[in-house]
C-alpha cells in the first residue's frame, strides 16, 4: 500500500517547479483529509502563482474558514481579490492579514488596495509603515512616492522615488514615476529625456509613450504629443489611457470629429467613464452642438462630481441661449457650494491698512502669461501700472514661454512658476508673499479656482480670463465695465461688480502685423463678410441672422475661419445649416487654423466682420479693428454677449453696434451698400483705434490701479 502524500511532498514538487504535480498531491491529501486547511491554502497559492486568480479564491476562503488565524491565507486572498479588481473586498483581507501579523508585506498590500481606491492619504500612511519595517524594499518606496504624487506633495515624492531607484536602478516602473515627477514639477525637458531613454530600451512600453505624450502636451508641442499617443495606441489598441489621451490632444488640435469617435468608442465599453464624457462634451462644444455638450458634461459630473469637470459644464452654459443669466448664476453658486465653500479657512486673512509709503501688493494667477488672450488683452495694462504705488507678483501656471511671457516677467516685481504646485502649496505661497489683492485670470476656464477657495489673500477678484461670475463667495470682485455689466444687472453676479470707466481690457497688437489692405469689395465686385470666432459660438440664432444677411446682399459670401473648420465633417454640417436656411453652400468659405499673424492678414479679404451670439468675440473683434474691418454686433443678456459692444464703442465705432439681432441684420445689410464710406473708415481705422481708449495703456493702468485701491479701501472699511 502506497504511503499517504503529505504537505512536504507538495513543497518538494514546488521547489522542483512541477506545479501541476503539486496540485495533484494536494487533491490526494484533500480526498483523505477534506478539512486540511494547509492543503486548501496550497491549492489557492498554486493557482495564484499561475495567475488563475478566480480559481484561487475559493480554496483560500475554505482554508480561512477552517483556520482563520493564519495571516498568509488572508494575504493570498487579498492578492486573488485584487487581481479580480474587487478592491474593497481585497482591502478587508489585507486588514485581516495585518491584524494577525504586523509585517512590511502586509502593510504594502493594504497600501496597494488603498491606492487603487484612490484613498491617497491612508495609502501613504500604509507605505510609510512598510518602509519603516523594511527600508530596503524598493517597491514600497516607489509606491510611497506614488502616493505622495497623487496627494500633490511632489517635494516628498522625490526622495521616496530616488530611494527606490537607488535600491533598484533598472526598475522601469520607478523610472516612469520619476520621469512623471519631473513633468509634474515643470521640468518638462528632463521628463522628455527620461521618457525617451526608457523608450530606447523598451520601445513597446505603452506607459512611456503616454508619459512622453503628456510631457509634450504640457510644453504645447501638440503635434509631438499626438505622435506619441498614436504610438501608444498602435501598441495597445484597446488600452483606455492611450485612446483617451489621443482623443484629448486631438480636441486641443481642433480635430474634434476624430475626438468624438474615440470618446464614443470608450463610452461604448464603459458608459460610466466620467473622463470620456467630459472630453466628448468638449468635442460637442467645439461643434456648436451645445445641447449635447451640456448633456455630456452633466453626465460626467453625475458619474464623478469633480470641480474641473463641473467647471467645463459652467463654461458651456455661456454658449447656450437657453440659459438666462439668473440660471447661469444659480449653477455657478451650486458649484461653489459643492467644491469651494468647504475649503474656506476658519479665519480668513485680515486686510491690513495701507501705511504711509506702503505699496499695494497685487498678485495675478493664470496659465496664460503668453501670446494668447492675456498677452494681447492684459499685458499692456500690467506694463502700465505705476510701480511707485503697487508691487506686482505673477504666478505662472504653465511651462512653455514666449516673447509675451518675457514681457510679463519684466512687468512683475516677483515671478513664480506655479506649475507643479498643489492648490494648497500655491495658496501658501500667496500667503508668504503677503498679497493684498489676488486676481484670478482664468475663472472656470483656468485651473486655479481652488486656490481662491482657500482665500489666501484678503481681497480677491476675477478679471479677463472668464466671461462673468465665478459664483464663489471667496471671490470679492468682478472687474468689468459699463457695457459688460450694465447698471441694474449686478444681481446676476455673486461678486461685487468693479467697473472700469472705459473697457475692461486694453488691446496691444502683436508686432509684425501686415498693413491694412484696401476694401476688397471695390475690386472684387462682391461683399465678403467674415467671422473668425470659435464655431462653438455659432448658435441657431446667429446662423439665422447670417443667412438672412446673405440672402439680402446679392452675390455676397461669408468667410468662416477657425481651427477645425478645415475638417470635411465640420464643413458638411455648417453647409447643411446654411442650405436649410436658403443659402447655397458655395457662398460659405471655410478656413482652418493658422498662426496668429496669418489669421490677422486674412482680414485683408474681409469687408465687414459679423459678430456671434450668445457669445461675442473678444480678441477677434480687437484684431478685426486693427486690420481695418469693423464688426457688426449687438449686445445680449449677460457678460459673454457684450465683448464686441464694449470694444467697438471704446474704439470709437459705436455706429456698428445694433440694439438687437433684427437690427443687427439690417445694419450689416446697410453697411454692405455703403462701400465708399466703408473704404474711408477702413483707411483710417488702425490709427484711430491705436489712439482710442481700447488701446490706451497708461490710462488703463491708472484706472485699473485706482479701481483696486478703491476696492481695497472699501474692504478695510467693512
Amino acid at each position: 500500500m502506497s504511503q499517504q502524500p503529505t504537505i512536504e511532498d507538495v513543497q518538494n514538487l514546488v521547489r522542483q517547479g512541477d506545479l501541476a504535480a503539486a496540485e495533484g498531491v494536494c487533491a490526494q491529501i484533500l480526498q483523505v483529509q477534506p478539512n486540511d486547511h494547509l492543503a486548501w491554502a496550497w491549492v489557492g497559492m498554486l493557482h495564484l502563482v499561475q495567475q488563475r486568480l478566480v480559481e484561487a479564491e475559493q480554496p483560500l476562503r475554505r482554508a480561512i474558514e477552517l483556520f482563520p488565524h493564519d495571516a498568509r491565507y488572508w494575504h493570498n486572498l487579498c492578492l486573488s481579490l485584487r487581481g479580480q479588481s474587487r478592491i474593497v473586498d481585497a482591502e478587508v483581507a489585507a486588514r485581516n492579514a495585518l491584524r494577525l501579523f504586523d509585517s512590511d508585506e502586509h502593510w504594502t498590500s493594504l497600501g496597494n488596495c488603498l491606492y487603487e481606491l484612490q484613498q491617497w492619504e491612508p495609502a501613504r500612511k500604509a507605505y510609510e509603515q512598510a518602509v519603516a519595517r523594511n527600508p530596503n524594499d524598493a517597491d514600497s518606496w516607489r509606491n510611497l512616492g506614488g502616493a505622495e504624487q497623487a496627494l500633490g506633495r511632489l517635494d516628498l515624492a522625490q526622495p521616496a522615488l530616488e530611494r527606490s531607484l537607488t535600491l533598484a536602478p533598472s526598475d522601469v516602473r520607478t523610472q516612469l514615476r520619476y520621469a512623471m515627477l519631473h513633468v509634474q514639477r515643470g521640468n518638462i525637458e528632463q521628463g522628455v529625456q527620461f521618457a525617451r531613454a526608457i523608450l530606447d530600451q523598451m520601445p513597446d512600453l505603452v506607459q512611456a509613450w503616454l508619459l512622453l505624450g503628456n510631457a509634450e502636451r504640457l510644453r504645447d508641442n501638440l503635434p509631438a504629443a499626438e505622435v506619441a499617443y498614436r504610438e501608444a495606441v498602435s501598441r495597445a489598441p484597446r488600452d483606455h489611457d492611450s485612446r483617451f489621451n489621443l482623443g484629448l490632444v486631438l480636441l486641443q488640435r481642433a480635430q474634434f470629429c476624430e475626438t468624438e469617435a474615440w470618446m464614443r468608442q470608450l463610452l461604448a465599453e464603459n458608459a460610466n467613464d466620467p473622463d470620456a464624457w467630459t472630453v466628448l462634451g468638449g468635442a460637442m462644444h467645439a461643434q456648436a452642438r451645445m445641447g449635447e455638450a451640456i448633456a455630456a458634461y452633466r453626465r460626467a459630473v453625475e458619474v464623478r462630481p469633480y470641480h474641473s469637470a463641473h467647471s467645463k459644464l459652467l463654461v458651456a452654459l455661456h454658449y447656450d441661449p437657453a440659459h438666462a443669466p439668473e440660471q447661469v448664476l444659480a449653477e455657478h453658486r451650486a458649484w461653489d457650494a459643492t467644491y469651494a465653500k468647504p475649503l474656506a479657512p476658519v479665519k480668513p486673512p485680515v486686510a491690513q491698512p495701507m501705511s504711509a509709503g506702503r505699496k499695494l501688493r497685487i498678485g495675478f494667477i493664470t496659465m496664460d502669461f503668453s501670446g494668447g488672450p492675456s498677452g494681447f488683452l492684459g499685458l499692456r495694462g500690467l506694463e502700465s501700472l505705476d510701480k511707485s504705488q503697487c508691487r506686482v507678483v505673477c504666478y505662472s501656471d504653465r511651462v512653455a514661454e514666449d516673447e509675451y511671457t518675457a514681457r510679463f516677467r519684466a512687468a512683475a516685481d516677483l515671478w513664480h512658476v506655479s506649475m507643479g504646485l498643489s492648490d494648497e502649496e500655491l495658496a501658501e505661497q500667496v500667503r508668504r508673499d503677503e498679497i493684498d489683492v489676488l486676481i484670478d485670470m482664468g475663472g472656470h476656464v483656468g485651473r486655479r479656482l481652488m486656490v481662491f477657495a482657500r482665500r489666501p489673500a484678503p481681497y480677491q477678484a476675477t478679471w479677463l480670463g472668464y466671461t462673468g461670475t465665478t459664483g464663489m463667495e471667496a471671490m470679492d470682485g468682478l472687474i468689468a465695465d459699463r457695457f459688460h455689466v450694465r447698471p441694474g444687472e449686478e444681481s446676476w453676479y455673486s461678486e461685487t461688480v468693479l467697473r472700469m470707466p472705459h473697457d475692461y481690457i486694453c488691446y496691444g497688437a502683436p508686432t509684425g502685423v501686415a498693413p491694412v489692405e484696401p476694401l476688397p469689395a471695390l475690386s472684387a465686385g462682391q461683399v465678403t463678410f467674415g467671422c473668425f470666432n470659435n464655431p462653438a459660438k455659432y448658435s441657431p440664432l446667429i446662423l439665422d441672422a447670417w443667412s438672412s444677411i446673405l440672402r439680402r446682399v446679392p452675390r455676397s459670401r461669408l468667410l468662416l475661419k477657425y481651427g477645425g473648420l478645415n475638417q470635411p465633417d465640420a464643413q458638411r454640417w455648417l453647409s447643411g445649416e446654411f442650405s436649410r436656411r436658403g443659402v447655397a453652400a458655395e457662398r460659405i468659405v471655410f478656413e482652418g487654423w493658422t498662426l496668429n499673424l496669418d489669421v490677422m492678414k486674412r482680414y485683408g479679404v474681409v469687408d465687414l466682420a459679423l459678430d456671434s451670439q450668445p457669445y461675442s468675440g473678444g480678441l477677434t473683434t480687437c484684431e478685426a479693428l486693427w486690420m481695418g474691418v469693423p464688426v457688426v454686433c449687438c449686445p445680449g443678456r449677460g457678460f459673454a454677449t457684450r465683448h464686441s459692444t464694449s470694444h467697438m464703442t471704446n474704439a470709437g465705432y459705436g455706429q456698428f453696434v445694433a440694439a438687437d439681432v433684427e437690427s443687427y441684420v439690417d445694419l450689416a445689410v446697410q453697411w454692405a451698400g455703403r462701400l465708399e464710406e466703408l473704404a474711408a473708415l477702413r483707411a483710417g481705422m488702425r490709427e484711430q483705434v491705436s489712439k482710442s481708449a481700447l488701446c490706451d495703456g497708461p490710462e488703463f493702468g491708472r484706472n485699473f490701479l485706482t479701481l483696486l485701491q478703491q476696492a481695497w479701501e472699501a474692504k478695510n472699511a467693512e
